[in-house]
């Protein structure tokens, strides 16, 4: 005969399965983004349109698996404006200086055509995918 202990650790196995096959199911979903994609996505969310892409440069070893760009100031002046991460599969841009998620209409619209690509099954998992925040180099 099988106890209430046993019985409340089959049970609390069973919900750490389910939580475990959902993140699995997310990392099944291919990235709907490329790296020059993201770099464009990068430029929207600071400039409002797909401008200046050479002074994103791309930082691969940052926060992943998102896309880490450095802006770079324009010479003869030094420095940066800024760290910016995108989500490889919505598309989602964050400032990493402050930790917040940018939008500008040049954004949106095209976060809303990565949105199109994903099926049916996968749209199930897109508001769990947007919740996946970068390591961010200062939150305030």
């Amino acid at each position: 005969m099988i106890g209430r202990t046993t019985l409340r650790i089959l049970a609390l196995s069973g919900v750490i399965i389910l939580c475990h096959n959902a993140i699995i199911l997310g990392a099944d979903i291919l990235w709907k983004i490329d790296e020059p994609t993201a770099q464009r996505l990068a430029a929207e969310a600071y400039y409002g349109a797909d401008k200046r892409l050479d002074l994103f440069d791309y930082a691969s070893t940052m926060s992943p698996p998102f896309f880490v760009y450095y802006g770079l100031t324009e010479p003869p002046v030094e420095g940066s404006f800024g760290y910016f991460a995108v989500n490889p599969w919505t598309g989602d841009v964050w400032a990493l200086w402050g930790c917040h998620r940018l939008s500008t209409p040049a954004l949106r619209e095209s976060q809303a055509q990565i949105r199109r690509r994903f099926t049916h099954e996968e749209l199930k998992q897109y508001a769990r995918l947007r919740r996946v925040k970068p390591e961010c180099i200062f939150e305030q």
